[in-house]
């Protein structure tokens, strides 16, 4: 039976019609799927499941697997976490409130100054999906992942309401694999004319030595990307390029011959560390 993976790095890419379309045709095709959620912001994989169950394929459908990376890396080796890593606060003798998000409940715990210390999120099932925990200022610090057996596998700390890192676990609750989130400064460039359908963005500046009657003019952008960069606790391997992350996950589940699934907004940069592979896209 032939195979095939997606590789999902964010919930955009499971609202794309292509996405479902593709997995449709490779299920009536009999291909054995896998659906990697391989985003390093782990609280987004619970929402992607939900964003996957709205697809609805046929019940017949019984060749589609869906995973995450805590999956693939459960019985990988890993360090123990230090007080350092994460946030262990006791909700127990605080205050709780129940409510709602949307359909799911939510208890919130309350500090004895009136603010919010935590909010742990549940699914429709009852089981912990994350529990979010903030500062005097409302600011999210931090959010602690939970899987169906109610396993924490995933640690999000934030700065200044900023993911800066993400902390994979093991089913040992051991540190397997460290992310962290770094802002690089970027430049785009646009050239237009006078004629062009796009409009232009107010937040794009002229660039100069140009003049009025030229037929193609040059715009400017100044923005941030955020780059990923991983150490494994494993072997401690650095990947200085989430894409190289990427690649080493594929080699670890054996898929060498299975047909490759990329968010096209990431294909360019994820084909740079798959030589030789076809790479198709959604």
């Amino acid at each position: 039976m032939q195979r095939a993976i997606f590789l999902v790095r964010s919930i955009q890419g499971i609202r794309k019609t292509t996405f479902r379309s593709r997995l449709m045709a490779l299920a009536n095709s009999n291909y054995q799927v896998v659906v990697l959620l391989a985003m390093t912001n782990f609280d987004e994989i619970w929402q992607a499941k939900r964003e996957f169950e709205l697809i609805k394929l046929p019940a017949e459908t019984q060749n589609i697997r869906l995973i995450n990376l805590a999956d693939i890396y459960a019985d990988h080796d890993g360090i123990a976490l230090t007080n350092d890593d994460y946030l262990t606060p006791d909700l127990t003798q605080l205050k709780s409130y129940e409510s709602h998000a949307g359909k799911l409940p939510v208890t919130r715990f309350v500090g004895a100054d009136g603010n919010i210390v935590a909010e742990t999120l549940f699914g429709e099932d009852s089981t912990r999906l994350h529990t979010i925990l903030f500062d005097k200022n409302s600011r999210i610090v931090q959010i602690n992942n939970y899987d169906s057996a109610d396993k924490l596998f995933g640690i999000e700390k934030y700065t200044n309401n900023s993911l800066d890192e993400s902390l994979l676990l093991n089913a040992k609750g051991q540190l397997v694999f460290r992310f962290t989130n770094y802002l690089q400064p970027q430049k785009t460039t646009y050239d237009l004319t006078d004629s062009s359908v796009i409009p232009l963005p107010a937040e794009l500046t002229a660039l100069p030595g140009q003049k009025d009657d030229d037929m193609l003019k040059s715009y400017e952008a100044q923005g941030v990307s955020t780059i990923t960069k991983a150490v494994s606790y494993t072997n401690y391997r650095r990947y200085d390029d989430i894409n190289a992350f990427y690649h080493q996950v594929l080699l670890n589940m054996d898929l060498e011959n299975a047909q490759t699934y990329v968010d096209i907004d990431h294909l360019v940069e994820a084909a740079k560390y798959l030589p030789g592979k076809r790479i198709f896209n959604y």
